[in-house]
């Protein structure tokens, strides 16, 4: 029965998340898969006897701090251990730690690994595939099926793996033993350097090494040097036609040999394996390669041998009768290709080589792999093709591996493997390495060749033979014979036959295993058939050889070849008898000239050549080792015999080790018990033996020698004989009388240890034999006093005995503590050691330092007694070779072996005394030794020696601090002491001498260093701080030493992850912060004496306090305070503190230290100090507002000091910089610095005026003309004379004002430099070279060949608390380049504010905007206001002149923003229409050292009606004034855009103009009502009555200038301004009553209105009046508006002449055809013949135009009604003048049949206008005046209704297409075709009220929906805006078309 659900304390404590789990709901817990978890309390119930958890309460095991319930379904258990459990437990994990941390590793990987998909692809392949292997090997882990071994392995392979990864992705080095991470507790410093060095080997290398970390035992690594070769025969595609057998042998083409056996493989007809069970197990293990074969050229070589008839037969089904083998083919292989990709970290692979057959010439077969060999090197290692009659399907493919390790190791480590049928192919003789306990007893014959004579025979034999074994008794030897490994053993081997052929070579190769006991005196027998091709016939016997093992003297068979006889017989069966017949052909010649006769004939020409090759272990062919084993025999010849042992081969000592030492020993005891005359020669033997054994090759040997030790060895008394030999022959070295030079005593010493071992053991055995208790100690004691004999000698010739025997006497110490005492061993070393002479050459000294070192290792250091005895010993000896620079190498190994060996006495809690003592005799010159350590052994063995004294440090305890100050007096010598230990620590720490990845050695190396650092602190707040013993010197490299530690980069957590800082926190702590409290608590005990470290350790206490640890900051801060104050009270100020923090703070800020956090603290700490003290309250407040201030442009500049995209900003926070240290300190030099920064920024960005203003802060404001040396500390301006600098500076500024079209600024400049070289230096050349640049820039001025164009302005303002302080909720007036646009402009700001959002209103935001978090931008171009200059008042400047400050130097520009005033007329805007004038203030003038500026003031005005009709004629006549002038000087160049510019104001002021003025201005009713502007309308009729002036001016102009196809034209201007100036009274106010009943002219010209252009469309900054045209069409929500272009006086003045030339549309040819012209209601009338004169002048010849994608065609009349937008609602209905039929009169009647606009041209950015707003129309125009309005706003009547978006969007783009004259037309093709958008759009002409019709225009229907769009493609996007242009717009926006189009790429 279940119990109620509830809350108890968790039994299972410990799992991980194997599913999601999202923790929404209250108090959840989320989890991820594979968060481990610590359970604190369950949820369930009793069920049963159980209790079913359903839910469990804790925490991640990674967040610890946050509890939270999840589902226990989701966990599964994991077992722990639990500590203190309760409230306070804590968990650990039982698990494998390879299995964790692989785990963890893949998690850590995952991260990096990503990221360098970009950064590197191959080592992101790499990883990737390394990360797969290690979770293949977690699930290997975490598998239980292997065995321990194969487990054991798996944890290597992953090891490697990590440790590679981790090297490669520069991550933390682990440490690790046996595969498993140590614990740094329990080793040794010394230790963990020497386990790191060997970890960062697995770490090198592009691949992991295939070489395991986990400790291998001696025999496994000795066997390292052995390999075997693995081949799996895949397939064999071959049409043999028979069956067949491949041989697989290995070749070595050097020695022209084969070195292994022959791997056979039998086929069947059709290629299948026999049997066939073998299909997939074809398996052939090459034994025994070791790496001198490797090294080789060593070949895989396959023979291919037909099993059939002698002739291929494929007509006959029957099996032969015979089956002969038969030559088929061969092929090769290079194994170098297959160990190339092993290398490259591939276990095995397959490979396929093609076969080639020798058919044709099957003789060849036996050289045949030679010949391709040969081919394969000759043809640039490609492997030989075969012939065309054996390309198809012929080759043969296996499988390639190589295993490491000798067979035991092998079978051991791949055990599956031999389960299967796996051929042992052996190696032909001996391995390099010998196996102890191999016995191999095989004989390898070599059949050679052969020679037959033909006889009566026409054709020659096909001969095969037959071989055969028999013993010493004629009886067969069964089954002895192999041919190939992998088959049974033969009884016959029967060599392959050759057709035809009576001098075969075969060279088959055949081993005979003959039984040990049939070996003497058996013989092999060979015998020759001619097989027949005939299938019935049986193979006859031609005759017979033989060749006997031993001869009859039992002797063995020489290696090498053997000529033998052949006896004729054609019957086996005779064969009998034979064994006294000669065997070789030179005994044959003996025989018959001895006249012997034979009971066989042969043929003296017909001799069979073979070789033989002896292996084995039980007969040998050497007579000299038969003498030793048979040394009782002949016993007169023993001396000699021993003498003749060195000569002897080492591999046949080693084969019968145990039998010659068996009778070398028996040697000794030859006479019972003395000593025998040649015991000398024994012992010589022995040496040479035990030296035999000590090459590597024999390593395995010595394991024989040990057994043969303790098992076999039996002689009780040889110790005698061998230590009185050993003494014998080492007084004889002594003396330099040793006649047996061929075993030198320094082989003796090299083999000491075996001869003590055997000395040893005949002394225990003769104990036990005799019964005595011991052995006499003296013969040691004599041997110890002989080799200090050899020690003393100075002779040179036993230098190398010397060494030697030091080299190797620690060998001996195990055997010798068998029979002596620790102590007496001790005595005898230290007395031996104490002989060496004192000044010994350094191989003495390198050889007396390891006897040190292993006697330190050694049983005798662990002993007490015996420790106390060497100690003092290996101690003055370290110090001495410490002092003399001596074997630095060995020392540093022997210094760490004996600190390793007390901090394990240490742990034993033992050893102190001993710790004192090495501290006190080799700390100091460990010290000094580091301190004056060159480079290059730093880099050997530093790190070791640096690790012994980390060592030291940490094994010290306080009395061994105490112990070793008290060491040195007070006073300098203690001072000296510790100055060069904190200089030690220093280099330590700033040299990095650990790799950054060795994390656990730095981090264990800086808690040592800590410990040292606190106890050498108090000895000096002890010593060194009262006012008699202060010593600034070591004060100050203690606190460099203080600030040194805390900055390092190994401590600086804030860069690890947040497990590696939690792990580094609960180890060691954080360090900064100890060292920090340490530094303010030795800092204030200073006292008075802190003025000595003012201002120098101001820079590095910044260091410390810029480490963004705040417990650290809140420390080191006040530190400051006390400086300010202790600075104060000397010298009444503290501007040393505050210059230098200030000057640092630079460095350091800029250097990527510091936060907005160290800026809050430091103005919150220092703020609150300062206010503690009255006397530095006012200053110290200042001080810290200042600090601060530059900390905040310090961190602006710091975040943008990368990047181009922040390169505005870079500028932006270097000008504030700079005003810094303008306004608030002197400091010269940082002045100069961001100067040279900004200058070298605008240069980049190609803001040449501006860089040259700021690089002329620096020439003016710093440099004089003074002849002085001037030192700047950047160093781009090096050491010069000052005038010197000035004039290089100048020179440079020069050119950029230059570049930047800035010539105005350049003259002064030229001036004074012209000054100065003819006042100054009389340097005529120079001045000649600068007087031309300045007459120069007057000519460019003027008539320059370099078009100038006015600059751009905008106001852009940034809104949102996300914006850098530096521009939140600020404005800014933008200067931009001639070609600059709004688009561009916005591009850039969006660019480098991606977050932002451009407002499509220009209102003033509310705060919700301002202090959110979201960006907002807003912007808007402005006009440039210029300041009226004094010099040229009363003057008649040059336009050109007066121009350029009209648009430079000003810091006043307003935009305007049109509304009404009251109720507006619909028939007469001009009545209301008001301008809302915004005029703002920049904090400098434009240009400057920025290209932008805060806006510091804005003020507001309002223009009333008629102010701005008086604006608007003013900008008209000086325009038309600049024109006159302009054609009186140049007529060719502006002669066309006057007659533009006249048409467009006359016809203007005929359409309407004058008339809206006169019935909104000129009435007695306005008059009433605004008495107030009576002057204002005197001075509206003043300019109306000025313009009509100037007309007749230019029109008279233009009758002189004009040629005859122009006269036409001109007339009817002429006719329409007679008629207008008819319609003025005689008192110049004009008459409304004439003018309305003129029939020609509807009235004077309307006032302009602000042009609405697109957002592609350049920018101007002229006039900023506003008509009633646009005040319906505006939108006050959109700012995506600029003014028209600028004016056209503008552009001709600057416009150069050949350019000019180019740009007057009429003659150039390029543009597109002109559509024709629309109607134009009550427009000006042209005869006929005027207007076809007209266009056929000025008709362009292009055919289309590739902006808009639409081809020019002549275009109707628009047929829609005009936009709501016009003033006049309605037109006249057109017709035809009556008064002159000659005359044509074009009208435009609205056409309300179509409700549905035109298909719109599709828009270049047809994609993006889906999405993107399209800008409003522009404005149609009266006048023809250029627009400077710069502000996109809609015109308001007390908030006037705005028409929909849709409705204006679509009134803008018909209006378009209703153009004033066909040269308005004409201009429009043409700015459509020079970039269509690119442009500003142009002013339609005004439309004339109809008193005709009242009907209201039809609709314009909406854009399309997207639907629609999508349906039919050519309305897929909308359009851009077609161009209006008037007729005296057109010039000018031409020349701005062909300006801007040959600008292309210039703009910002």
């Amino acid at each position: 029965m279940a119990d109620n659900p509830s809350w108890r304390a968790s039994v299972v404590k410990y799992g991980v998340c194997f599913y999601n789990y999202d923790g929404n709901i209250k108090s959840g817990l989320p989890l991820q898969i594979g968060t481990c978890v610590h359970i604190l309390e369950e949820f369930g119930q009793n069920v049963g006897k159980e209790f079913e958890a359903t839910w469990y309460r804790g925490y991640a095991i990674q967040n610890k701090e946050k509890k939270g319930i999840f589902p226990a379904s989701y966990i599964k258990q994991k077992p722990c251990k639990v500590e203190n459990i309760g409230r306070f437990e804590t968990i650990i994990p039982i698990e494998d730690p390879i299995t964790k941390e692989v785990t963890f590793v893949l998690r850590e990987w995952a991260v990096i690994w990503k990221k360098l998909y970009v950064k590197s692809h191959s080592l992101f392949k790499n990883i990737e595939k390394v990360m797969r292997e290690l979770i293949g090997y977690r699930k290997e882990l975490v598998h239980n099926g292997i065995t321990e071994d194969q487990l054991n392995d798996v944890k290597d392979q992953i090891i490697m793996r990590i440790d590679w990864g981790n090297g490669k992705l520069g991550m933390d080095l682990v440490p690790r033993i046996d595969g498993e991470q140590l614990e740094t507790d329990n080793h040794s410093i010394v230790d963990l350097y020497r386990i790191h060095c060997k970890s960062v080997e697995n770490s090198q290398g592009t691949w992991p090494r295939r070489q395991t970390i986990r400790s291998r035992n001696s025999k496994e690594n000795k066997s390292s040097s052995i390999h075997q070769l693995l081949v799996k025969v895949e397939s064999f595609v071959c049409n043999v036609g028979d069956e067949s057998e491949v041989y697989l042998s290995l070749f070595c083409p050097q020695h022209n040999e084969f070195i292994s056996e022959k791997f056979l493989l039998r086929y069947n007809k059709n290629g299948w394996p026999v049997p066939q069970s073998r299909s997939d197990n074809y398996f052939g293990l090459f034994l025994d390669l070791s790496d001198d074969d490797l090294q080789k050229d060593i070949y895989l070589v396959a023979q291919i041998y037909r099993l059939g008839k002698v002739l291929l037969d494929n007509t006959s089904k029957k099996t032969p009768a015979y089956k002969y083998r038969r030559p088929w083919g061969a092929s090769v292989f290079y194994l170098k290709e297959f160990l190339k990709t092993r290398e490259g970290h591939i276990d095995q692979k397959n490979f396929q080589f093609r076969v080639q057959s020798c058919t044709d010439n099957e003789s060849s077969i036996s050289q045949l792999h030679e010949t391709l060999i040969k081919k394969y090197q000759s043809q640039a290692q490609s492997v030989p093709k075969a012939s065309s009659a054996e390309k198809a399907n012929s080759g043969i493919a296996v499988t390639l591996q190589l295993f490491d390790g000798d067979l035991t190791t092998v079978k051991g480590e791949n055990p599956i493997l031999f389960t299967k049928d796996i051929a042992i192919v052996q190696k032909l003789g001996f391995s390099d390495v010998v196996n102890p306990g191999e016995v191999r007893n095989d004989l390898y014959i070599t059949i050679c060749s052969a020679e037959f004579e033909r006889g009566s025979k026409k054709a020659a034999k096909n001969v095969e033979v037959d071989v055969t074994v028999y013993d010493e008794g004629g009886h067969i030897i069964p089954s002895c014979i192999d041919g190939g490994c992998g088959e049974e053993a033969l009884t016959v081997y029967r060599s392959a036959v050759f057709y035809h052929n009576n001098s075969p070579k075969w060279n088959d190769i055949i081993r005979l295993a003959i039984p040990i006991e049939k070996f003497t005196g058996a013989h092999i027998r060979f015998e020759f058939f001619h097989c027949s091709t005939r299938d019935k016939n049986e193979k006859k016997l031609q005759g017979f050889s033989y060749l006997r093992v031993t001869d009859k003297h039992s002797r063995m068979l020489s290696d090498g070849g053997h000529e033998l006889c052949i006896y004729k017989c054609d019957d086996v069966r005779k064969i009998k008898g034979y064994n006294r017949l000669p065997t070789y052909q030179e005994d044959f010649l003996e025989y018959r000239d001895a006249g012997i006769n034979l009971a066989f004939q042969r043929n003296s020409k017909e001799v069979c050549s073979v070789s033989t090759k002896l292996c084995s272990t039980k007969f040998t062919q050497n007579t000299g080792l038969v003498s030793i084993l048979q040394w009782m025999i002949n016993q007169d010849k023993i001396s000699e015999h021993l003498r003749n042992v060195i000569f002897l081969p080492s591999q046949e000592i080693v084969k019968y080790l145990q039998d010659i030492l068996d009778a070398l020993f028996s040697m000794f005891g030859a006479k019972n018990g003395e000593r025998v005359p040649f015991a000398l020669d024994v012992f010589h033997a022995l040496v040479h033996i035990f030296h035999i054994l000590e090459d590597h090759i024999f390593d395995k040997f010595q394991f024989v020698l040990q057994s043969y030790l303790t098992d076999n060895f039996s002689h009780p008394l040889i110790y005698r004989d061998l230590m009185y030999c050993l003494q014998e022959k080492v007084e004889l070295a002594a003396k330099l009388s040793d006649a047996r030079t061929d075993v030198p005593v320094e082989i003796v010493f090299l083999v000491l240890k075996p001869i003590f071992q055997f000395t040893v053991n005949s002394c225990e055995l003769f104990k036990r034999s005799y019964g005595s208790d011991s052995v006499d100690p003296k013969i040691f004691r004599n041997i110890f006093q002989t080799f200090s004999t050899v020690l003393q000698s100075k002779d040179d010739k036993l230098k190398k005995a010397q060494v030697t025997l030091l080299n190797e006497l620690h060998k001996i110490y195990i055997p010798l503590l068998t029979v002596i005492s620790k102590q007496e061993l001790t005595v005898l070393v230290v007395d031996l050691v104490n002989h060496i002479a004192r000044d010994s050459n350094i191989e003495i000294v390198e050889a007396k330092t390891l006897l040190m070192k292993e006697t330190i290792n050694s049983d005798l250091f662990d002993d007490d007694e015996s420790r106390a005895i060497l100690l003092p010993l290996c101690l003055a000896h370290i110090k001495k070779c410490l002092i003399q620079k001596a074997a630095l190498s060995s020392t540093a190994k022997t210094l760490g072996d004996l600190l390793d060996k007390l901090f394990t006495f240490k742990q034993k809690l033992k050893g102190h005394n001993d710790i004192g003592q090495v501290v006190l005799a080799i700390f100091d010159v460990l010290i000094e030794s580091l301190l004056n350590m060159e480079v290059s052994h730093r880099a050997n063995f530093g790190g070791l020696l640096i690790s012994c004294l980390i060592e030291m440090l940490r094994i010290m305890e306080d009395s061994h601090y105490e112990s070793l100050l008290s060491a040195y007096p007070r006073g300098r010598p203690l001072k000296d002491f510790l100055i060069r230990i904190f200089l030690v620590f220093r280099d330590l720490i700033k040299q990095d001498v650990f790799p950054p990845d060795w994390t656990t050695m730095r981090m264990t190396t800086n808690h040592s260093i800590l410990t040292a650092i606190q106890y050498l602190a108090q000895s000096l707040s002890d010593c060194f701080l009262t006012k008699e013993q202060f010593d600034k010197s070591i004060w100050s490299n203690y606190l460099d030493l203080s600030v040194a530690f805390i900055t390092q980069s190994s401590l600086q957590l804030e860069k690890f992850t947040e497990a590696k800082q939690q792990n580094i926190k609960e180890k060691y702590q954080d360090m900064r912060v100890v060292i920090g409290f340490q530094i303010q608590t030795l800092w204030n005990s200073l006292g008075e004496h802190k003025k000595h470290f003012i201002p120098s350790m101001i820079g590095p206490f910044l260091e410390v306090t810029l480490v963004p640890e705040k417990e650290l900051r809140k420390t080191t801060i006040p530190i400051f305070f006390d400086m300010m104050q202790c600075e104060h009270k000397l010298n009444g100020n503290f501007n040393q503190v505050e210059s230098e923090i200030i000057e640092r703070l630079d460095e350091l800020i800029t250097s990527n230290l510091g936060d907005t956090e160290y800026r809050e603290l430091f103005k919150t700490i220092l703020l609150e100090k300062v206010q503690t003290e009255p006397s530095l309250q006012e200053d110290g407040k200042r001080f810290v507002f200042s600090v601060t201030d530059l900390l905040d442009r310090l961190l602006d500049y710091r975040e943008v000091i990368d990047g181009e995209e922040h390169r505005d900003k870079r500028m932006h926070c270097t000008f504030n910089i700079l005003n810094f240290y303008k306004d608030n300190i002197n400091r010269e030099e940082m002045y100069i610095r961001y100067i040279t920064k900004l200058y070298e920024l605008h240069l980049a960005a190609n803001n040449y005026v501006e860089a040259g203003l700021t690089l002329q802060l620096y020439a003016q404001q710093i440099l004089g003309w003074k002849n002085e040396e001037f030192t700047a500390k950047e160093s781009r301006y090096p050491s010069q004379k000052e005038w010197d600098k000035k004039e290089s500076l100048y020179v440079e500024i020069i050119d950029c004002f230059d570049k930047g079209k800035a010539w105005e600024y350049g003259i002064p400049l030229c001036k004074e430099l012209a000054q100065f070289y003819e006042t100054k230096i009389f340097d005529y050349k120079k001045l000649s070279s600068i007087l031309k640049k300045q007459a120069t820039f007057f000519d460019q001025i003027l008539e320059g060949a370099v078009v100038r164009q006015d600059p751009c302005y905008y106001r852009v303002a940034y809104y949102g608390k996300s914006f850098p302080p530096f521009v939140r909720n600020k404005a800014f007036v933008y200067r931009g380049d001639e070609c600059l646009k709004l688009a561009t402009i916005m591009q850039q700001l969006t660019t480098e504010f991606p977050n932002a959002t451009i407002l499509s209103s220009n209102s003033p935001p509310d705060d919700s905007i301002k202090q959110g978090e979201a960006q907002y931008i807003q912007i808007c171009n402005v006009k440039p206001i210029a300041d009226q200059r004094s010099e040229f008042r009363g003057l008649n400047i040059p336009y050109e002149v007066t121009n350029f400050y009209n648009v430079n130097e000003v810091d006043t520009f307003q935009f305007d923003r049109p509304f009404h005033k009251g109720e507006m007329d619909k028939n007469n805007e001009f009545k209301t229409l008001c301008l809302e004038r915004t005029m703002l203030k920049t904090s400098y003038k434009l240009p400057g050292i920025l290209r932008w500026y805060e806006v510091i003031d804005v003020s507001v005005v309002h223009v009333s009606p008629l102010e701005t009709a008086i604006e608007s004629i003013k900008q008209v006549t000086q325009d038309l004034r600049f024109l006159v002038d302009r054609c009186k000087t140049h007529p060719d160049y502006h002669l066309a855009n006057l007659t533009m510019r006249l048409q467009g104001i006359v016809s203007a002021a005929v359409s309407g103009g004058i008339p809206k003025y006169q019935e909104a201005f000129f009435t007695n009713e306005f008059s009433d009502q605004h008495p107030e502007e009576a002057n204002n309308l005197e001075a509206l009729r003043g300019e109306l009555l000025g313009q009509v002036e100037l007309l007749q001016e230019a029109l008279d102009l233009h009758g002189v200038l004009a040629s005859a196809e122009i006269q036409p034209l001109h007339k009817s201007l002429v006719e329409m301004f007679a008629n207008m100036k008819r319609s003025i009274t005689d008192a110049g106010s004009p008459r409304p009553s004439r003018l309305i009943h003129s029939q020609l002219f509807r009235g004077s010209p309307r006032p302009s209105t602000p042009s609405t252009t697109s957002l592609h469309s350049s920018s101007s900054n002229r006039s900023s009046v506003i008509s009633g045209d646009t005040a319906m069409s505006q939108d006050d929500e959109n700012i995506y508006n600029e003014p028209t272009d600028v004016s056209d006086s503008t552009i001709f003045a600057s416009m150069p002449e050949k350019r000019r030339t180019h740009s007057i549309y009429i003659c150039n040819a390029s543009h597109a055809t002109p559509p024709p012209v629309p109607n134009r209601p009550q427009s000006a009338i042209f005869p006929g013949s005027a207007i076809t004169q007209l266009m056929t002048k000025l008709q362009p010849r292009t055919t289309s135009d590739p902006a808009l994608d639409i081809k020019p065609t002549l275009h109707p009349p628009n047929p829609h009604g005009l936009s709501q937008s016009v003033s006049s609602g309605n037109l006249d209905l057109g017709r035809p003048s009556q008064e002159n039929p000659e005359l044509k009169r074009f009208t435009s009647t609205p056409d309300t049949s179509k409700d549905i606009a035109p298909p719109l041209p599709r828009r270049k950015n047809s994609d993006s206008s889906l999405t993107v707003r399209p800008p409003p129309p522009p404005p149609r125009l009266s006048d023809g005046r250029t627009l400077q309005h710069s502000l996109s706003v809609g015109v308001e009547t007390e908030r006037p209704p705005i028409p929909s978006k849709t409705k204006r969007r679509s009134a803008s783009m018909n209006t378009g297409q209703i153009q004033g004259n066909t040269l308005t037309t004409l201009k429009e093709v043409n700015s459509s075709e020079n970039g269509s958008g690119d442009h500003p759009p142009l002013p339609l002409p005004p439309r004339i009220p109809s008193s005709h019709s009242t009907a209201a225009r039809p609709e314009i229907p909406p854009f399309p929906s997207k639907k629609t769009q999508d349906s039919d493609k050519t309305q897929l996007t909308p359009p851009p805006i077609p161009k209006r242009i008037s007729l005296v717009t057109t010039s000018r926006l031409s020349l701005r078309s062909t300006s801007e189009s040959s600008d292309q790429g210039t703009n910002l």
